[in-house]
């Protein structure tokens, strides 16, 4: 027996996710599904077969913004890769429609235990898979082999995280290396 209806167009996810994060990026997450379609050129029905809900959308979507990878820099030193994953990191926060969408995901991660789950999640991931700037800087004797890595990882994203979401000005990427890895303080005297 022959196959009924159309077959399925294999570009309809693409299309999909890439009108939804065209829409997040510009609207934040101030839109409806039937604008999603929209903006995707499919029917409303085309959405609805991927997405039975605007949040499992959203969190499709959001995995994808999370799940971006970031280069991962070789200059020869730990200060000079983490100058350049902080300015990466930076240059996030000031593309357009970031900033509002962070704030929104943000918001919703304290409402919604999956939100939350989903940046912690795909962060940690996204920062252990840079890691090996940290494990050059080991081997190279620039960091101990026991430091918290973590600790570290965090306070650089924690801290462009904070002062984004409060609209602070953001810091310069030199200035923030040197000072998380010298400290502030001057060193005592011998």
């Amino acid at each position: 027996m022959p196959a009924r209806g159309r077959k399925p167009d294999p570009t309809l996810d693409t299309k999909i996710r890439q009108a939804a994060a065209t829409l997040v990026l510009a609207q934040g997450l101030d839109f409806t599904m039937d604008d999603l379609a929209a903006a995707a050129g499919v029917g409303r029905a085309s959405v609805f077969r991927r997405y039975a809900t605007k949040r499992e959308m959203l969190l499709d979507t959001l995995t994808g913004f999370m799940d971006t990878h970031v280069a991962i820099p070789d200059t020869g030193t730990v200060e000079g890769d983490l100058i350049v994953v902080a300015r990466d990191t930076l240059a996030l926060w000031e593309a357009p429609g970031f900033a509002r969408m962070a704030k929104q995901m943000y918001g919703e991660a304290g409402r919604d235990p999956a939100v939350a789950e989903l940046i912690k999640t795909t962060m940690r991931t996204r920062m252990a898979r840079s890691w090996i700037v940290y494990e050059r800087a080991i081997a190279r004797g620039e960091l101990p082999e026991d430091a918290d890595l973590w600790l570290l990882t965090d306070l650089v994203t924690g801290l462009v995280a904070y002062r984004g979401l409060l609209g602070l000005p953001l810091p310069d990427p030199a200035a923030l290396i040197r000072n998380l890895l010298g400290g502030f303080g001057t060193p005592p005297q011998a």
